[in-house]
């Protein structure tokens, strides 16, 4: 199997001229708490022999960037060792980016997905110091950037997908994405039909967003539907952005929906609490009460994004609606929407519990076509036909020239090995301090050492 690997290492076009594409398992956590954040990690080869690093995707940003050996206070399990790869290349050129706290350099080295279509050379950033908190509490492993920013000609140049597509590598320049924990996965070169349910909803990304905002993956939608199906009332010209670092949904004014029982539905009494982190709280000691090592069953969180004519309901259990830890209060649960204060596009910020209850693709820029996210129904997730077979209300400019994909025909076998410190714990501990029986997941408690007591040492 290694001999496999490194031979499609070193081989990187070796596939060039018919074009394929490799699927990949993706790391996820089975819900979301307001008590930690774990990122969505996939399988990356790095150097030759190649090295798995398991980086954190980010659907809003491109940079490609691993943690070194000797990084100081990197978090992660995995860590790239240049020493190891024959194929590795530095000048030691800082990272424009770098700030005191987050800063690496420059290199290169062959960057591949699972043995099944790789780059020499691929430009990408070594961290060598990650002892920021904010980022050690985000980035696990290292990070993937799978969007390329239309104001940044050279990013996109030098990214790896444009690598693989300008190779002939791929057949689609395309990504594929579930993070719904059903089956979570990434395709790259390639929109697999057995992983989703409808039509693609194909909208196109704003070409030219603001330079000075958050955001450069905006794209127009019809707006948020509450429980009586009815839009929440935020005026026309709407525009959204997915943010897969994001735990909840940023609504421009989250009151708007909140305090109107139409668009709640019949929450339990007292209808929401703001704790003093700003987090909107639902009482769910009911008849039904949360699983409290598990996510809560009741209430339910009633939002529905339309994009495009098509109505997609966002999960409520386990994502918009999470269980009581740390972060709430006694009896009550966190609701994953949040007010959006930003004044710059875009105006609704989709986070994770919309990537997890939705099937998404991203047809990255390339030449004259700009890019594209398309959108469907996850196979095998609880929608009904009636919500299926919905059918896009406006068909892009140029659809015929960029979107006409080829269809796979077969499946390539990625050699990959997920790491188990990658996710979180399966099992749920209790939080030192907290009243009753909250229990969450740890990030990390595999990388624990495990403790061997000395009982003859001890007991002299």
């Amino acid at each position: 199997m290694l001999t496999l690997l490194i031979l499609a290492s070193i081989l990187p076009y070796v596939q060039a001229n018919s074009g394929t594409w490799a699927t990949l398992p993706m790391n996820v956590v089975p819900y979301l708490t307001e008590a930690a954040y774990v990122p969505s990690t996939v399988p990356v080869l790095v150097g030759t022999p190649p090295q798995q690093m398991n980086l954190t995707v980010d659907v809003s940003a491109g940079l490609i960037a691993t943690y070194g050996s000797d990084c100081i206070l990197c978090a992660g399990a995995t860590m790239f060792d240049p020493s190891l790869s024959s194929t590795f290349k530095t000048n030691n050129t800082p990272w424009p980016a770098s700030v005191p706290s987050f800063s690496g350099v420059e290199v290169s080295d062959t960057v591949g997905f699972g043995g099944v279509v790789t780059v020499a050379n691929q430009p990408f950033v070594n961290i060598l110091d990650g002892s920021n908190q904010t980022f050690a509490n985000s980035i696990w492993n290292g990070h993937l950037g799978l969007f390329l920013n239309p104001l940044n000609a050279t990013s996109i140049a030098q990214h790896v997908l444009t690598h693989l597509y300008k190779s002939s590598s791929l057949l689609n320049p395309v990504v594929g994405m579930r993070f719904d924990p059903a089956n979570p996965k990434v395709t790259i070169g390639a929109l697999d039909p057995n992983d989703y349910e409808g039509t693609i909803n194909w909208v196109q990304l704003d070409q030219s967003p603001d330079p000075t905002g958050d955001y450069f993956n905006i794209f127009e939608f019809d707006g948020v539907k509450g429980y009586d199906g009815q839009f929440v009332p935020y005026g026309g010209n709407l525009s959204a952005t997915l943010d897969s670092f994001f735990l909840s949904i940023a609504l421009p004014n989250a009151d708007t929906y909140f305090l109107n029982t139409n668009s709640t539905g019949p929450v339990p009494q007292p209808l929401g609490l703001i704790n003093d982190t700003g987090v909107v709280e639902y009482n769910c000691n009911s008849s039904s009460p949360a699983s409290l090592s598990g996510p809560p069953q009741s209430p339910y969180v009633a939002l529905t994004a339309t994009i495009n004519g098509v109505d997609y309901p966002i999960d409520s259990t386990g994502n918009l609606l999470r269980p009581q830890s740390g972060a709430s209060s006694a009896g009550f649960c966190p609701v994953g929407i949040k007010n959006r204060s930003d004044t710059a596009q875009p105006n609704v910020v989709f986070g994770l519990p919309f990537l997890r209850s939705v099937y998404i693709a991203y047809r990255f820029p390339t030449d004259d076509c700009p890019g594209y996210y398309g959108f469907a129904f996850p196979a095998g997730s609880n929608r009904t036909q009636s919500q299926i077979s919905q059918t896009p209300t406006a068909t892009p400019t140029n659809s015929a020239r960029c979107l006409s994909l080829a269809a796979p025909t077969s499946t390539p076998t990625a050699n990959v090995v997920l790491a188990q410190e990658a996710l979180a714990s399966k099992d749920a501990y209790t939080v030192y301090g907290e009243q009753g029986t909250a229990q969450v997941p740890l990030t990390g408690v595999y990388d624990l050492p495990k403790i061997v007591w000395n009982w003859t040492a001890l007991t002299g």
